[in-house]
């Protein structure tokens, strides 16, 4: 019996599953839990398209890819993997849905999963995750909201999102004669005054483009300030003096030259390069710096914090999302989708994938936390209470699908994006800039409740 409850033949290097001779090698022919036998290669056949995002290593692209191959190899399934940029990745996918072109198996990022569960698009994957949920001490609850709905799970995560800040420590301990991440945003800035030396150097790698990224940065800083999206009711609150006051603060960032002054052309993969490059002392980011370190730069690796988000005005508020596997509707070929996923969700095929990574995906299975590649790390300590104490973006309102989708159109439309755009570039007054990103957010709230 595998430790993670799923019956396999002895299994291979994880070196030789990126070669293409591990894993799926007889292992395919069973299913994830209580050797419930998956379809036969009479049964299958036909072919998949799978999309993702990309992890920032190939090789850890290329392993997924590997991975799936072999069991197509295994079932007469031709699979093609594609991984592609996650700036534009939601456009992507909403492309391929109004077209009719949608891929067999997506991955879906952000709350993308109750976004399109709520227009009946997605398959109900409740079986599969009920199996899998049984493996490895079960999949983080903190990840359930994001692809959960009306008691039907409609996606499986196959990672925990976690942010966190990346600090350079030499450039700390210049500042303050210590190499002890700041841990508020007060402390942040004054440190950041004293490291920035554009345009060489500048203090706070915030990303202010039109990307993801951004989005997931300035609701931390919202938060953190103690402002909400939604209120209780889940009506749109953005409105606040907590999110005029973390408008303010990146507003002063920027004015006093503490950003690098080509943030709001950045996508999502610009500020870690801006750490790699030793261009800025702070990022806050997922953890993909972390495995470019190892790999590529030892040195800054020994100068480098991996730290939780710092506290504002109303406290530390971390948050962590997923991303997951859905199948949509319109796949020709469901079963194989389900066995697929199955196959690429056992634990021992995610962690050789989480290991290539370099750790840019925490596991989604809880007791994988307790493999060495991880329990070996410090630097990923935090991120099992980050997992257990996360606040989810609907916060402090119920996380009804209907709240979640308009929530992810507003995130789809990068309406925070554009307010970090507007008190930056543009130079617009926070209060003014925070109040018309609440108007389009209750603009973007009523088309989507309108269309229910």
């Amino acid at each position: 019996m595998h430790r993670y409850g799923r019956l396999l033949t002895p299994r291979a290097s994880r070196r030789s599953i990126l070669k293409g001779t591990a894993a799926a090698g007889g292992a395919s022919l069973l299913a994830g839990s209580g050797g419930k036998p998956a379809f036969s290669r009479q049964e299958l056949g036909g072919s998949l398209t799978v999309w993702g995002v990309v992890s920032f290593t190939e090789a850890g692209d290329e392993l997924l890819g590997q991975q799936m191959r072999d069991w197509g190899d295994e079932n007469g399934v031709e699979v093609e993997y594609v991984a592609l940029p996650g700036s534009d990745y939601a456009t992507k996918v909403a492309t391929a849905v109004e077209s009719g072109a949608v891929p067999d198996v997506v991955m879906m990022i952000a709350d993308l999963t109750i976004f399109y569960a709520s227009q009946g698009r997605l398959v109900d994957l409740s079986d599969l995750f009920g199996e899998l949920n049984q493996l490895a001490g079960g999949i983080w609850p903190s990840l359930l909201p994001h692809v959960q709905a009306d008691g039907k799970t409609y996606s499986i995560p196959m990672e925990a999102d976690v942010s966190v800040m990346y600090t350079r420590l030499d450039l700390v301990e210049e500042a303050t004669g210590e190499r002890t991440p700041p841990t508020t945003l007060d402390e942040l800035e004054e440190i950041a005054r004293e490291v920035t030396d554009p345009p060489r150097q500048f203090g706070i790698g915030l990303t202010l483009g039109r990307a993801p990224d951004t989005v997931g940065q300035i609701q931390q800083l919202i938060f953190a300030d103690g402002g909400t999206l939604v209120d209780e009711s889940g009506a749109p609150a953005l409105a606040s003096e907590g999110a005029v006051k973390a408008l303010t603060r990146v507003k002063r960032w920027w004015d006093d030259g503490l950003i690098p002054q080509d943030s709001p052309s950045w996508d999502d993969s610009s500020n870690n390069t801006s750490y790699q490059s030793y261009q800025s002392a702070f990022v806050f980011n997922p953890a993909s710096i972390l495995g470019y370190l190892e790999q590529n730069d030892p040195e800054l690796l020994e100068d480098t914090a991996q730290a939780a988000f710092p506290s504002g005005d109303a406290g530390a508020f971390p948050s962590a999302g997923t991303w997951s596997w859905a199948i949509f509707n319109d796949s020709e070929n469901v079963e194989a989708a389900t066995e697929l996923i199955r196959h690429i969700m056992q634990p021992d095929n995610l962690q050789a994938v989480y290991e290539e990574v370099g750790g840019r995906w925490y596991p989604a299975y809880i007791d994988l936390q307790n493999e060495p590649f991880w329990a070996e790390r410090p630097a990923f300590e935090d991120f099992p209470t980050i997992l257990e104490n996360a606040r989810e973006p609907w916060y402090p309102a119920e996380g009804t699908p209907l709240l979640i989708t308009q929530l992810s159109a507003v995130d789809q439309r990068l309406i925070l994006a554009d307010l970090a755009q507007a008190v930056t570039v543009n130079g617009a007054d926070p209060e003014q800039a925070v109040q018309e990103a609440h108007d389009a957010m209750v603009q973007t709230f009523e088309e989507v409740a309108s269309n229910e």
